[in-house]
């Protein structure tokens, strides 16, 4: 009789956004392929190297907008490009776009480009090198701020600066951003600028719900259960969220992508256990799920 009992979060894996990007890509792919003419990614998709490699296999590789072909077509990643890329791709020959943007991400292009044209400076709470900020900050027209959560004590004094010297100013959150985050931000930001009563900071909720979801049942299971798995690309910036969220409540936490990432450590910590529970990010697909699901059920039945 099976001792290791395996749980899955509730809401866990593949999300609105990425869901969406899939079907546009898998349909755009097996037309294109009937036809014989080339499909790219620009930039991948998602944030899942297992996902990319498989389309890499059928042909669809990942481009930069130096080398996209003129007659093919080509796949906007689900985080966004930048408004210049836009501009670039559109203006290539006879190429066929389709656009997997994700609807949030393109809601926070459409928020800023509208505040910032009316005067607003944007405070942009996320990582500066990650495509979907890169995307928001291209569509700004005045001035703009990011700062990342780890960067709230050192930044500081730039951050004060920032807001002393703009009396409007709009904030916003990367997509996958933990709210906690966003609201230590709103507070240490409208407390800087406390004493001056001419200065707003307006703000709007630009966190995907489905990552909150996410974040949620992903923390209920962690206080739970013994070890906890988190399954999804190691540069996915959602998925690395959620460990961060599962460790604050069990810190017996692994992150893995596939199960050739499991160490034969964690593998004896996960024998030894009575419970484990399994979360996802958004750019992990069921099967994958089930496959770690499935081999984690199976490696207590070989350790009986």
């Amino acid at each position: 009789m099976n001792r290791l009992k395996v749980l899955v979060a509730e809401n866990s894996g593949i999300c609105f956004g990425v869901k969406r990007a899939f079907s546009l890509l898998e349909e755009s792919t097996e037309e294109a392929l009937k036809i014989g003419k080339r499909v790219v990614m620009l930039g991948p998709v998602i944030h899942n190297p297992r996902v990319i490699n498989d389309y890499a296999r059928r042909g669809v590789d990942v481009v930069n907008i130096a080398s996209v072909p003129e007659n093919s077509v080509v796949v906007v990643r689900s985080h966004g490009v930048t408004a210049k890329t836009e501009q670039i791709l559109q203006s290539i020959e006879n190429v066929k776009i389709i656009d997997t943007t994700c609807p949030y991400v393109q809601r926070i292009h459409k928020l800023v480009a509208k505040q910032s044209a009316e005067g607003c400076a944007i405070l942009v709470m996320g990582d500066k090198n990650h495509s979907e900020v890169e995307g928001i900050t291209s569509r700004i027209s005045g001035d703009f701020f990011v700062i990342h959560p780890s960067e709230f004590g050192e930044k500081e004094p730039e951050l004060r600066d920032f807001l002393i010297n703009h009396k409007s100013v709009f904030a916003v959150a990367q997509t996958t951003s933990r709210p906690s985050n966003f609201e230590h931000l709103l507070k240490l930001s409208r407390g800087l600028v406390r004493d001056l009563p001419d200065h707003k900071i307006l703000s709007s909720e630009t966190i995907c719900t489905a990552t909150l979801k996410r974040q949620d049942s992903a923390r209920e299971l962690a206080n739970r259960v013994d070890v906890m798995v988190v399954i999804g690309g190691k540069n996915s910036s959602n998925t690395s969220k959620l460990l961060q969220v599962v460790m604050e409540k069990n810190d017996s936490s692994i992150w893995v992508e596939s199960i050739s990432d499991f160490t034969p450590e964690q593998l004896a910590g996960i024998k030894k256990a009575e419970t484990v529970g399994i979360t996802a990010g958004a750019s992990t697909p069921d099967y994958q799920i089930n496959e770690i699901k499935d081999f984690l059920e199976r490696l207590d039945e070989c350790s009986d």
